[in-house]
């Protein structure tokens, strides 16, 4: 338990928030002009609905599956400790790659389970066969996959995530945190699976991070035993309301996505021209790596841009990583670079 640490964030006040993979859209004045008068009738001295039913309903519709085929959690971060409680033990092995997101090897260090990293290729590629043999020869009860990958941005491609069907037989979490970002979704295959669980966040592409609102996506029978697990009342009264109505504005959120996209070509542009070696991101934020990262690092936090270093992914250099602004402070953030002397 000595290794166990709260999540830590940098002080980020009077700073463009580029550490956090966030959404720079904020939404919530759109909401708010179109929902005043709805917004006046919520009871917060009420429970809200016990399986946020309203919404389940709706966003069923938009996932093309059914509301029993889904699960809500208060962000993507209690979906993943939820299924990390159900299905391991102390002493049970899970396995995942590395690097990846830092919640896996919490929810593991605080189960007591024993946490196998695969660590990725030398071209940032997660290695599959090796994945499979981890699992397999470790007796594994849950395998954890992240695609696209924070913080590298790999994909998982549909040819090796059928592969890691066939050759393993435990759980396997698939987190799609940023599922949004590409043409490439494991729904399908989760669905037909009784092994299978996708996990889905509104805190990216949705621009909702402040609303904490995650959603797992699996067979009937999992997600009703998730739900024994599952805290009353995880999605507040308002969530559960801004998500539904966000859900109105669905074009808007992919215009938002694609300008996110476009922005991304730009900085990693201006990124390769101060030599720097690029992870492969398929997201909203981009890893890359140079001798003097952190002097990119404190550069930018002196001119207003926060960025998150990442000390422990050493080759073949020290590693930073960002989040994609919107028009009006990408060109500021260009010009930010390319001021910094290397």
């Amino acid at each position: 338990m000595s290794k166990l640490q709260a999540y830590q964030e940098k002080n980020t006040q009077g700073r463009v928030r580029l550490h956090a993979n966030e959404s720079p859209y904020h939404n919530f004045p759109l909401i708010l002009e179109t929902t005043q008068s709805k917004l006046q009738s919520i009871r917060i001295n009420d429970y809200p609905s016990l399986n946020a039913d309203k919404l389940k309903e709706k966003l069923a519709s938009y996932y093309n599956v059914k509301p029993s085929e889904l699960l809500f959690g208060n962000g993507s971060d209690e979906l993943i400790t939820m299924v990390m409680q159900r299905y391991l033990q102390a002493n049970d092995v899970v396995v995942t790659h590395a690097p990846t997101f830092s919640q896996y090897a919490w929810n593991a260090t605080l189960l007591k389970a024993q946490l196998i990293e695969v660590q990725d290729k030398a071209n940032y590629e997660i290695d599959i066969d090796c994945l499979i043999t981890a699992a397999n020869d470790s007796n594994a009860k849950l395998l954890i996959l992240c695609t696209p990958n924070n913080p590298t941005g790999a994909l998982i491609q549909e040819k090796d995530m059928v592969k890691i069907m066939e050759s393993t037989s435990c759980m396997v979490m698939v987190d799609e945190a940023y599922v949004d970002f590409v043409d490439q979704d494991y729904k399908e295959m989760v669905l037909s699976s009784n092994r299978m669980i996708s996990l889905r966040t509104f805190s990216k592409a949705f621009g909702c991070a402040g609303l904490r609102f995650g959603v797992a996506i699996a067979q009937e029978n999992i997600i009703a035993f998730l739900n024994q697990g599952r805290q009353p009342y995880n999605i507040n009264v308002l969530t559960q309301f801004f998500i539904e109505v966000l859900l109105d504005h669905v074009l808007l959120i992919e215009k938002q996505v694609q300008s996110m996209l476009s922005n991304k070509i730009r900085i990693q542009e201006t990124l390769s021209e101060m030599g720097c070696v690029l992870a492969p991101s398929k997201a909203n934020f981009i890893l890359f790596a140079h001798p003097e990262v952190k002097k990119i690092e404190d550069e930018l936090y002196l001119k207003g841009f926060a960025i998150k270093g990442f000390n422990h992914i050493s080759e073949p250099y020290p590693h930073a990583r960002m989040s994609i602004p919107h028009d009006e402070e990408l060109e500021a953030l260009i010009s930010a670079l390319k001021g910094i002397q290397l």
